[in-house]
């Protein structure tokens, strides 16, 4: 399986528009395409396009698709640079824009390179607890995927005093470490707000802003998830992502608007 059999995701004769079918396999929790699914397709149909992998995406979500929409992609590059291009898409359900990407990507020789954001120490996926639960409802997303809770509290109302979540995250045939699964990985931070507050909260992402560091072959990848601040029913945090051998591979940062699951 590779990521487009994952997403489902159909050609058309214009290598620049792709359709996205809103299954329940690509759903959230509240029924409606996952984020992090629609801007993986995008991030990597704009790596297919150009011949340059990501540097930075971000998208901003302007509505919701449920089944059995489909989604249209369009992806385009507004400028093709020696070293960096400059790229957008965009998918909408008819008339109706559901978000807009803009993306940089490509890279260049240069002499220096570090890493100074280490993974912090936790334990093993096989010995952290799973999390089976996700939103109002379990979407099939979720049943694609394992989580589990390396640090933080879940399934049950103790909040985190530091705002700190950490969870493992798996997808089939380890798709968790390529471009399409480090965006399906960077979009669970509103179960890092949940746990921040210590409520039964569902969070709709305002915007998603991932910064690609590499792409790994790992089984895992650790989602390490900082609440900043939540005021005004507006949440904000980042995560950073980390291959199971320690490898940064990206860092993202997001808003949601948040409501209780009740609602």
């Amino acid at each position: 399986m590779d990521w487009i059999d994952f997403l489902q995701l159909q050609r058309t004769p214009d290598p620049t528009q792709w359709l996205l079918p809103v299954t329940d396999s690509v759903t959230g929790g509240a029924g409606q395409l996952f984020g992090g699914c629609g801007v993986g397709a995008a991030a990597a149909l704009l790596e297919e396009l150009t011949g340059k992998p990501l540097a930075w995406v971000t998208a901003q979500f302007l509505s919701n698709a449920f089944p059995p929409e489909q989604l249209e992609l369009q992806v385009d590059i507004a400028v093709q640079g020696h070293n960096f291009s400059q790229a957008r898409a965009t998918g909408r359900v008819g008339d109706r824009e559901v978000f807009t990407v803009l993306a940089a990507l490509g890279t260049k020789r240069f002499d220096g390179c570090g890493q100074w954001r280490t993974m912090p120490d936790v334990p093993d996926p096989p010995r952290c607890a799973p999390c089976t639960d996700f939103g109002p409802q379990p979407g099939g997303l979720s049943r694609r995927l394992e989580r589990r809770v390396a640090v933080g509290p879940w399934g049950d109302e103790k909040c985190s005093p530091t705002g700190t979540m950490r969870v493992w995250v798996r997808l089939p045939e380890r798709l968790v470490g390529t471009t399409v699964g480090l965006c399906i990985a960077a979009d669970f931070l509103p179960m890092g707000l949940r746990a921040a507050i210590g409520r039964s909260l569902f969070g709709t992402s305002l915007d998603n802003t991932v910064r690609f560091v590499a792409r790994a072959d790992t089984e895992w990848v650790l989602a390490d998830m900082q609440t900043e601040t939540l005021v005004q029913g507006v949440g904000h945090g980042s995560v950073q992502l980390f291959s199971s051998d320690g490898e940064l591979l990206a860092i993202a940062s997001q808003s949601c608007a948040l409501r209780e699951m009740n609602d």
